[in-house]
């Protein structure tokens, strides 16, 4: 009996470890005021990139943020949208105006996979926070 309580446990970590998205992308993405992968300047005036136009998983890339004067990048997370992976914590680093993070995304099923950086920021002087939701293609 132990031993079929454990095969059901693993079982069931297993199913739900690449959770396939009940959305497709092109919902998730038709209301975003940018297109996926290019370069972006949300209202709130952040602006977000990639070093690379064309990712690959397990290939290291690098993800770049300029903010408003006054502004800090206080978390940011990379999930997956076409199948949900658990998240990816992101460590910007700051090089004068520009802020960067090195990182790299796994493989999964999906050949083409649509991951969202979540970047939340805030103001310095008012300690008011808010988010930014950049979508990008990594495919093979």
């Amino acid at each position: 009996m132990y031993a079929y309580r454990v095969c059901l446990f693993f079982l069931l970590i297993f199913l739900v470890a690449c959770d396939y998205s009940k959305t497709s992308d092109t919902q998730q993405l038709k209301n975003l005021a940018c297109e996926a992968g290019l370069a972006c300047t949300f209202p709130n005036g952040v602006k977000v990139w990639l070093s690379d136009g064309d990712l690959s998983p397990e290939t290291p890339f690098s993800i770049f943020a300029e903010l408003p004067k006054g502004h800090v990048i206080t978390n940011a997370k990379l999930e997956g949208v076409t199948m949900y992976m658990g998240y990816i914590p992101q460590q910007f680093k700051r090089h004068g105006n520009t802020w960067q993070s090195e990182t790299m995304v796994g493989i999964c099923a999906e050949k083409n996979m649509l991951w969202k950086l979540i970047l939340n920021v805030t103001d310095e002087v008012t300690q008011q926070s808010n988010s930014v939701y950049y979508y990008f293609y990594v495919t093979y």
